[in-house]
């Protein structure tokens, strides 16, 4: 259990072209001495049917809060990759509903920046530069011959292939809109940041710079790529059963 001795409720919320089944290995690592899990299709993604067109940053902050509102108690929110934004814009509209926010190895922006600046910055990374984009549709995806390379470098043949069937268009919208974030709101969340030291997606020296611009609480390392949900299950689960 965690070493609050407490149950505690976990939310996932996958990073772009990734749905709930990426979080398959996780739950049932966490859904144990009473303590629950929930992975949510974000709009446009996984069994969600929203016309890709239409989504925004505020579509996917509708999504999760209208999950967070069902609970009575504070959880711990996880977001992945791009999920990043998503939590931390969740974390100012419902920042009570919040015991924790938990970034892996994800998008953590300040205030009035969107995230396609930063990603922009990372030279190294293998997804910035492989992407597609269709403008008319509004929708983005990366070349899918280096889709394993970029989020899958150290995962099992089974989770690459697994993965690459389920793979989806990611809206542009989102990761095209600042931040609107505040002290008295997002900045009284506690905040958790999940290292990955091999990741070739958002490269770990962005990871460490992101952090050193806004304050986190605690930090953590995953000798892992940009999926430790497929290929370190169970570390990264010994690390949210601690907090």
């Amino acid at each position: 259990m965690n070493n609050n001795s407490k149950p505690r409720h976990y939310v996932f919320i996958p990073g772009s072209f990734h749905a709930s089944w990426c979080w398959y290995k996780m739950q049932p690592l966490l859904n144990e001495n009473g303590n629950t899990s929930e992975a949510i299709d974000l709009p446009a993604h996984g069994q969600d049917t929203t016309p890709i067109n239409s989504v925004t940053l505020d579509s996917y902050v509708d999504a999760v809060c209208n999950v967070l509102a069902k609970y009575n108690k504070p959880v711990v929110l996880i977001g992945h990759s791009r999920a990043g934004i998503v939590i931390s814009a969740v974390a100012e509209r419902m920042p009570d509903k919040i015991d924790q926010l938990v970034y892996l190895c994800a998008f953590l922006i300040p205030n009035g920046e969107p995230m396609v600046a930063t990603a922009l910055s990372d030279s190294a990374s293998l997804l910035v530069s492989n992407l597609i984009f269709n403008e008319p549709e509004g929708w983005h995806i990366p070349k899918n011959e280096i889709y394993k390379d970029a989020f899958y470098n150290d995962c099992s043949a089974e989770d690459v292939y697994l993965a690459g069937s389920l793979l989806t268009k990611e809206p542009n919208a989102p990761v095209g809109t600042p931040l609107s974030l505040s002290d008295s709101k997002f900045g009284k969340v506690k905040k958790v940041y999940i290292h990955t030291t091999l990741d070739n997606t958002i490269t770990y020296q962005l990871q460490k710079k992101m952090v050193e611009r806004t304050r986190v609480n605690q930090t953590f390392e995953i000798n892992a790529g940009h999926s430790p949900f497929f290929s370190q299950p169970k570390q990264l689960a010994a690390i949210l059963l601690s907090l």
